[in-house]
């Protein structure tokens, strides 16, 4: 079980510690005189479904400008293409935004502070050393029954303690009473990023927008006296307090108007008082319980043993780098449980975590990596139920953007870009070409989504569920890309966020079919044709029309360079260490370029470089170990787990809570590089085959893993020492998981045939075979 261990008070929001449940998220700080938690709720964005409905191009206008936009380009003229194009663009789609804080506060008592998180557990604790008090704090947030549980129990002499809630939202409604806190608060009609710095940074009333209201309901109970102060409760002689804090919003559903705020208020209500007799001591070990059930069904151990006592998280730069990765996938694995479950909101930019009103990118869904990046570990993991979360939210784009790919392109199916937001935002946002004149972001959410059937983790109700959607999907690539002559091209494309040398110190983004167009066509289409064979769907129409596009997709080009080719032509990077490394597609998170043009991928690699932001490392990281570059993983790793600064933009390390850093912060880095990791230990893209340990650089070479998922529902427990196998240990989860599997190791092998539901061990020693030595 990892603990993270501070001796110290958290100095930043970067500092306290996450809690989360799916739906409610807590940032927990630990000061010398008291505790600030920060909250969210998943569901409390900006704006509305309206947001999108109104300035928008005409159908008429959007096929003009295509029309111009494609002589321009054909020209010769991309950057004027580029510029006719931008008429297609909308504004830009909604925040995440924080709730507020709930301040307990200790007026009188400065104190020395320890604080901890349990990782398996969930549960937070810290301790309040004072010359005569000491407090004892508790803090949770149990799925059931759905609220922020905190506790605090003194010893010594009894000292004042001060409960509050305060939130950057307009409070509609406050209400402060001895026994509890209700507030009802608005996000505003609309809030702009940042980088739209012509925009009001927020407005709270917007025509036709009906913003979202939240609903907090705080209950405190105690053995001492309480009074009101304003909109401060101050407990006196009390040993033990309980605050239970309950946040609901009217939020209804994806791309669906907000409901009335009284719904919220008294379902906060009957959440708050829900369990109210139950000891905390109960609440916490049910609470407990249930998230070490979900915890414990994989375990990762990288170099060799050590005792479980508490990781200090502030020596992670300090340590050996196996110790570091295990505690940074165990915190991944926990991040992901934290904000998204299956039936709600993705995890967003920030997981479920922002403490600001113009967070960084608005805390969105970035489609064209960060969001698909976010679920890249959940079922390597066995967390498929977070995976769920992503369906919901591409059920909402199917629908809204439906109108979008008939409006803008003249296409059947449904479309999305690059941001989408929990109204289902299908808009290209106003801004740079590279990012905003992309229309395969919906494509890239589906394909990633597929890995919860390739994992054999679809049920029959999901697949039927998830057929809609891939074949609108396939529907609109099709119309979008196939030509009157059955060639396939598609237009506008980008390789996001990249641009070329375009004339004389100019730059451009604009191309046709670029590499990562191309990869999402053919994944996207035979994604389509397999759940349309698996769900006796293969009369449908689309499937046959995307079997025969198949045929007629391009694979990945080499540059005169030798490395991938990025765009539809031969063109020069003007930025070649760019982050993104889309061209890189096919080879992860894709399986299309499985082991071809392995030297210019190689190639490729050494040109973007190694260092970066953390989500484009976590990238990196899993291209390199689906090649087999155990060099470069061994030169990128630590770059992981150094400490972040702000020096670049662009630099990946660790804030002081182990949060990843773009900078700023980003949850992508974290989760990514759950998967990232998964990957250097078992592969499993190729049909009917299982690669160990590949790419495994020697800093890793011994470690163990019980509960690791393999495609198609294997799971896998591996025992390695030396850069080898010693142990493995299969078992079939599902009947069509079961037959014969080839394990592979460098040049080694083993044939098993694995019966559904049993398990299956080897000593690899014993059972395996040397290709290289047979075949030489």
């Amino acid at each position: 079980m990892t603990t993270l261990s501070y001796h110290r008070p958290s100095h930043s929001w970067l500092d306290r510690l996450p809690l989360g449940n799916g739906r409610l998220g807590a940032m927990v700080g630990v000061e010398e005189n008291g505790m600030r938690i920060g909250l969210n709720e998943s569901s409390l964005w900006s704006g509305g479904p309206q947001s999108a409905r109104t300035g928008i191009v005409s159908a008429a206008d959007a096929r003009e400008s295509l029309q111009r936009g494609r002589a321009l380009f054909d020209a010769g003229r991309p950057m004027d293409a580029e510029r006719e194009l931008s008429m297609l663009s909308h504004r830009y789609a909604q925040s995440f935004l924080p709730l507020g804080e709930l301040v307990i506060a200790t007026p009188d008592l400065v104190a020395d502070v320890e604080r901890a998180l349990a990782l398996s557990d969930a549960v937070h604790t810290a301790v309040h050393r004072g010359t005569a008090t000491t407090i004892r704090s508790r803090t949770a947030t149990p799925t059931t029954p759905d609220v922020l549980l905190h506790e605090l129990l003194l010893e010594g002499e009894p000292t004042p303690v001060e409960v509050s809630f305060t939130s950057p939202l307009r409070v509609v409604a406050a209400l402060s009473r001895t026994d509890g806190l209700s507030y009802l608060v608005a996000a505003p009609g609309d809030a702009a990023p940042a980088h739209e710095p012509g925009e009001p940074a927020r407005r709270w009333e917007v025509d036709g927008v009906t913003p979202v209201h939240a609903a907090v309901e705080v209950r405190v109970t105690h053995d001492g006296e309480a009074v009101v102060d304003g909109d401060v409760i101050r407990i006196t002689r009390a040993m033990t307090i309980r605050v239970v804090l309950a946040a609901t919003t009217t939020f209804e559903a994806i791309g669906r108007d907000p409901g009335h705020p009284a719904t919220a208020a008294a379902t906060a209500t009957a959440q708050v008082e829900a369990n109210s007799s139950v000891s905390t001591d109960d609440l916490l070990a049910a609470h407990a319980a249930t998230r070490r059930s979900r915890h414990d069904r994989m375990r990762l151990r990288l170099g060799p043993r050590t005792d479980e006592s508490p990781f200090v998280a502030d020596d992670i730069a300090e340590v050996p780098l196996a110790q570091a990765l295990t505690v940074l996938f165990d915190y991944g694995r926990y991040l992901l449980s934290c904000s998204s479950r299956a039936e709600g909101l993705p995890a967003n930019l920030q997981g479920i975590w922002n403490d600001r009103m113009q967070p960084p990118w608005s805390s969105d869904y970035t489609l064209n990596i960060n969001t698909p990046m976010n679920y890249w570990g959940a079922e390597p993991t066995g967390d498929s139920d977070a995976h769920l979360a992503l369906l919901e939210l591409l059920e909402g784009l199917a629908i809204r953007g439906a109108g979008t790919a008939r409006r803008l392109y003249g296409c059947g199916g449904w479309v999305a870009h690059h941001n989408t937001d929990a109204w289902a935002y299908s808009e290209p946002t106003r801004g740079d070409a590279s990012w905003a004149l992309w229309p395969l972001g919906g494509a890239w959410l589906v394909r990633q989504f597929d890995e919860h059937r390739r994992f054999g983790a679809m049920s029959p109700t999901i697949a039927r569920r998830f057929w809609p959607v891939a074949r609108g999907c396939a529907e609109f690539l099709l119309d979008f890309s196939v030509r009157a002559d059955d060639s396939i091209e598609t237009f506008p494309s980008t390789s996001p966020e990249n641009t070329y040398v375009a004339g004389e110190g100019g730059s451009a983004a604009i191309t046709t079919s670029s590499a990562l167009d191309r990869a999402l066509l053919r994944e996207v289409l035979e994604t389509t044709a397999a759940l349309a064979v698996e769900l006796g769907l293969e009369d449908d129409p689309i499937v046959a029309r995307s079997r025969r596009a198949l045929a007629s997709i391009e694979g990945p080009r080499i540059s005169e360079d030798g490395t991938i080719s990025e765009w539809g032509e031969d063109r020069t990077a003007a930025d070649p260490a760019h982050r993104h490394i889309s061209h890189l597609f096919a080879w992860f998170p894709g399986d299309s370029g499985v082991d071809a043009h392995h030297s210019a991928v190689v190639k490729t690699l050494d040109v973007r470089g190694d260092d970066s932001t953390g989500w484009s490392l976590a990238w990196k990281l899993a291209v390199a170990a689906r090649i087999g570059d155990a060099d470069r993983i061994a030169r990128l790793l630590p770059l992981v787990t150094r400490r972040a600064t702000e020096d670049s933009a662009h630099r990946a390390g660790l804030y002081p809570n182990l949060f990843a850093a773009h900078p700023p912060f980003q949850i992508d880095g974290n989760l990514g590089l759950v998967g990232a990791l998964a990957e250097m230990i078992v592969q499993s893209h190729r049909p009917d085959r299982i690669d160990l340990l590949r790419g495994l650089p020697s800093e890793l070479s011994s470690g163990a893993v019980t509960g690791l998922v393999a495609r198609p529902g294997i799971t896998v427990d591996l025992h390695w020492s030396h850069g080898r196998p010693q142990t493995v240990s299969l078992l079939a989860r599902t009947p069509g998981a079961a037959g014969p599997r080839t394990l592979m190791f460098a040049d080694e092998s083993v044939s098993i045939d694995l019966p559904p539901g049993e398990r299956r061990t080897i000593t690899w020693a014993d059972h395996a075979h040397n290709h290289r030595q047979e075949h030489p």
